[in-house]
């Protein structure tokens, strides 16, 4: 139970639901209309396929949200991560309507038609633990990888979710005789990548179930090293899910250190000019 300062905590959710969404620009509205007598601020992503959240604000705007959300019945139950800060890591609220809510560069997926399964986070703990026989695969970008990322886990060194087509190579030298094991922050692309990967062959996939989020707070970090990058102005969180602020290059998003300004010394090295991003 948190004993929390209402006026000095803030509250951010994200949450997301794959669901039919038919009438994307009038569930856009319904959404905005929700937000709009509340002091939060974030972004709300509405596509065919279903609902994208990341939102902040103070606990009882955020509660009066979430309620308000959930008369529909769409979107009832929906599953949020809470984690705290003690700023609104965003700067300005904004609606946006999406063709994919992960895009993939290819047909949307049907990803409730797919056998992947989640894994619970204690029981992926366990399987760590145990040295279980499986592949720990790590579904986000580049960067985040090696901001941070469990032990053991391999990676497909994508810059965007939208190159995994390109990575079938990759894929194919993955073993398909022992359980395949997503994860990324929240879980979002994992529940493209799951049933991506299913197309190629892989028949024990799994998703984390809350992704790297849900793992931290419910294990404490066990296996975990580094810090897990949020699409926000906190930027990385630690073990304990507090911010912990790094500067990234401004091009390839890796973390910089001390000597390095806007540009990592990779991007220099190649050539590329302040002036071309600032």
């Amino acid at each position: 139970m948190f004993n929390l300062d209402l006026q000095a905590v803030v509250l951010n959710i994200s949450g997301y639901r794959f669901v039919a969404i038919d009438d994307v620009p009038a569930t856009l509205e319904l959404v905005e209309n929700i937000c709009s007598n509340l002091k939060i601020k974030g972004s709300v992503f509405i596509a065919g396929e279903g609902i994208n959240i990341s939102l902040a604000g103070n606990l009882l705007d955020i509660q009066s949200f979430i309620s308000g959300l959930e008369i529909d019945s769409r979107f009832s139950n929906m599953r949020f991560h809470h984690t705290y800060s003690r700023f609104v890591p965003f700067n300005k609220l904004v609606f946006k309507t999406k063709s994919e809510l992960v895009p993939l560069g290819e047909n949307p997926l049907a990803t409730r038609s797919y056998n992947h399964q989640y894994l619970p986070a204690a029981e992926l703990q366990q399987w760590i633990d145990s040295g279980k026989e499986f592949t720990l695969l790590d579904m986000r970008n580049n960067f985040e990888f090696h901001l941070g990322t469990f032990t053991g886990a391999q990676q497909l060194e994508m810059d965007g979710f939208r190159q995994l087509p390109a990575k079938l190579e990759a894929i194919n030298k993955l073993p398909r005789d022992k359980p395949l094991v997503t994860f990324c922050t929240g879980g979002i692309r994992c529940e493209k990548a799951g049933p991506y990967l299913e197309k190629f062959g892989f028949k024990q996939v799994y998703q984390l179930d809350g992704g790297i989020i849900e793992y931290l707070r419910s294990t404490n970090g066990k296996h975990w090293h580094g810090n897990c990058f949020v699409f926000d102005d906190r930027v990385s969180l630690n073990k304990q899910l507090r911010a912990e602020h790094c500067d990234l290059c401004l091009v390839c998003q890796a973390e910089l250190n001390a000597s390095e300004h806007q540009l990592c010394s990779v991007c220099v090295s190649k050539g590329v000019s302040q002036d071309a991003v600032v």
